[in-house]
This record gives structure tokens, sequence and C-alpha cells, in this order.
């Protein structure tokens, strides 16, 4: 004779959390990643080529050579007098600029996120990093700015390139200027479309005249290294005896101030 059984679990009825169906959501948590997603930094190069030095005064004096006559040659005769030569110098004077920024901070968030302060400093010191190394290449010497090498009134400028010449070779007689007046070619900076342009350059039969795609060269043209670099324009180009032809002095290394103060008195 048939049997019935009742379900062992009661029935099933869903109703909504709330009258409001999208009031749920507040109960999810979302997910936090770690850290801050910080934005591509340049890579700075042009202070690397320098001579760097310390400095604790407000301006630098050095002292030039403004003229060589060389008479240097035989003496006639036992007794005779020895050719006469001169030196002439000239003292000049350049003063310490200053690079600086700031950002407004209010001290409950730096104490409530421990590592923006962390993030924001490190922001900071590349901020007057890569202003340094636009003025250390483009510096007009006015109102604070550095004196720039690219501005200088002593360098020499290449000019345009001839009709005969492609992008390498108006390189290369760039590097024999710099050897004719005696200085050593010891660095080479390029921007990153320029550099671009020299490694896919191509013979008549396709292949490539510089480089070796397999295995990749040196960063080297013509034996003088090469800095690829952003701060300089696509362009221009830079080679020279760094070590012999440009000083960078440091007054004080970039660092980092939190103040209280108003405002006005601080910055």
């Amino acid at each position: 004779e048939p049997v019935q059984i009742k379900s062992f679990f009661n029935p099933f009825e869903t109703k909504d959390l709330s009258s409001d169906n999208d009031s749920a959501g507040v109960l999810i948590v979302p997910q936090r990643k770690p850290g801050i997603v910080a934005p591509p930094e340049r890579e700075l190069r042009i202070r690397d080529l320098l001579n760097v030095a310390p400095t604790t005064s407000n301006a630098i004096e050095y002292v030039e050579e403004t003229g060589f006559t060389n008479n240097a040659g035989a003496q006639e005769s036992e007794g005779a007098a020895k050719k006469q030569s001169n030196i002439t110098f000239d003292l000049k004077t350049t003063s310490v600029k200053t690079l600086a920024h700031w950002i407004p901070a209010s001290r409950q968030v730096l104490a409530d996120a421990s590592q923006l302060q962390s993030y924001v400093n490190n922001r900071l010191i590349y901020g007057l990093k890569e202003v340094e190394e636009d003025q250390i290449l483009y510096g007009d010497g006015l109102n604070g700015n550095l004196e720039g090498i690219m501005t200088n009134a002593n360098i020499q400028d290449h000019g345009a390139r001839g009709a005969e010449d492609n992008f390498i070779d108006h390189i290369r007689k760039a590097i024999t200027k710099v050897q004719l007046v005696n200085y050593p070619a010891t660095g080479l900076v390029l921007n990153p479309l320029a550099w671009e342009k020299i490694e896919l350059m191509k013979g008549d039969d396709g292949h490539y005249i510089w480089l070796s795609i397999g295995e990749g060269n040196q960063q080297r043209l013509f034996r003088v290294p090469v800095s690829v670099t952003n701060a300089i324009d696509e362009n221009d180009f830079l080679t020279g005896a760094f070590g012999l032809a440009a000083q960078l002095w440091d007054r004080e290394q970039a660092n980092v101030r939190f103040s209280e103060h108003h405002a006005d008195y601080f910055t």
C-alpha cells in the first residue's frame, strides 16, 4: 500500500534583504591593490656624463685661458734669445642656482597613509632631477636657470646635414669637429627617435647596417658611448668631451622638507 513521506526540510522561500534590491551591494567589500600605480619616469642620464663636485659657496669663480700665442721654435744659435710665447687668462663667475618645488598636503593624510609621504617624496625628487636634466642641456642662464650646454655661446654648431650625408655621416663628422679642436669625444646624446632611425637604417639589400638584431650591439656609435634620453630634442644631438669641457657643482643635495608654517613663509 502506498506510503506518503514528508520532506525532511521545510520549503524555502526567497525574500529580499530589504525593500531596495540594490542595497545589498554595500555588504561587498572591494579588493584594494596595495601601493600606488605610478606613471613612467624618464631614464636620467645626462648628469652621469659630467664631472660633479660639491661646493659650499653661493658662487663659483673659475679662471679660463682666453688666449695662447705659441711661438715655440728653434733657438737660432747658442746665446741667442729664445722665442717668447704668451698666455692670457680671464676670471669668470657664475652663481649657484636653486631648483625647487612644493606640494600642499595635510598632516592628517600623511599620518593616515604611511606610504603616501614616501611616494610624494620620491615623486618630488624625481621632478627636480627631470628639470635639472632639461636645464643641463637647454638652460638659458637667466632668471635663475642653469647655463645649459646646448645654449652656450661657445658650443660648436655642426649645422644642417649635407645633401650627400645620411644621419650617421652627419654625426661622424661632428665627432671629427670635436677632435679637430683637440678634445676627445667621450659621449653622444641622442633622442630615442634619432637612435631608432640609426638602428633601423638598412643597406640596398635590406640588411641592417648597424644593428645585429639577433644579438644586439653595444650602445656605441663609432666607438663613442651613446646616451639615449628624451631630454634632448628629436632633431638635436650632442657630442663632446663631457668630462673635460663641462662641470656641474652641487651646493646641496636634493631633499624634501615638511613644514606646518604658513605657505608664504615656507616656500
